[in-house]
């Protein structure tokens, strides 16, 4: 699971997977399964345009975002 960036508003979305289209006119297109930070519900978008409208977030900026993640131990 991946951070990105909306590059039109700034919300941060978490990238889940990669899935295909089954449907008859776009049989096995790549797209990307995500869902908003804040939020459980699913989209689903074309890989290449999601890549075109989202950035990707890097390390250090997500815990600066999200805050250090908690061991179990």
């Amino acid at each position: 699971m991946a951070l990105f960036r909306n590059k039109k508003n700034g919300n941060l979305y978490f990238a889940l997977d990669t899935v295909t289209n089954a449907t008859n006119a776009q049989d096995d297109q790549e797209m990307v399964l995500y869902r908003p930070v804040k939020s459980e519900r699913l989209f689903c978008r074309e890989r290449d345009e999601f890549y075109q409208k989202f950035e990707s977030v890097d390390a250090d900026e997500i815990v600066c975002l999200l805050g250090p993640m908690k061991s179990n131990s």
